[in-house]
């Protein structure tokens, strides 16, 4: 997984980066391809910290924002929400190749 991380009125620091790269890192277990571009965005609103992660997909498009007082919690938290949304789409997808696996060879049991 490749990673274009951005800040707007912050200034991302190597350590910033490194962090969001390990926890991002989690999720490339979910991907077959080495392609996939994942957009970060780090953002300060007063106090609080923001970070939007969009990964597109070939299926789907993955996306979370986050919002916390400490930046290194709101990455945590996005990570988390990500897997998720893999998890269930993953598994969304899955059970249409089923289903359509099933009636594609057993169509006299649906009808």
């Amino acid at each position: 997984m490749k990673y274009n991380i951005r800040g707007d009125k912050l200034e991302v620091t190597d350590a910033i980066n490194n962090y969001v790269e390990s926890k991002l890192d989690r999720l490339n277990k979910y991907f077959k391809e080495d392609d996939i571009l994942a957009n970060v965005l780090l953002r300060v609103r007063g106090n609080s910290q923001i970070i939007e992660v969009t990964i597109p997909t070939d299926k789907f498009i993955l996306r979370s924002e986050e919002e916390d007082k400490d930046l290194y919690a709101a990455i945590d938290l996005v990570t988390d929400k990500l897997e998720r949304q893999i998890r269930k789409n993953k598994t969304r997808i899955n059970e249409k190749i089923f289903i359509i696996f099933f009636l594609h060879f057993y169509p006299q049991i649906y009808y």
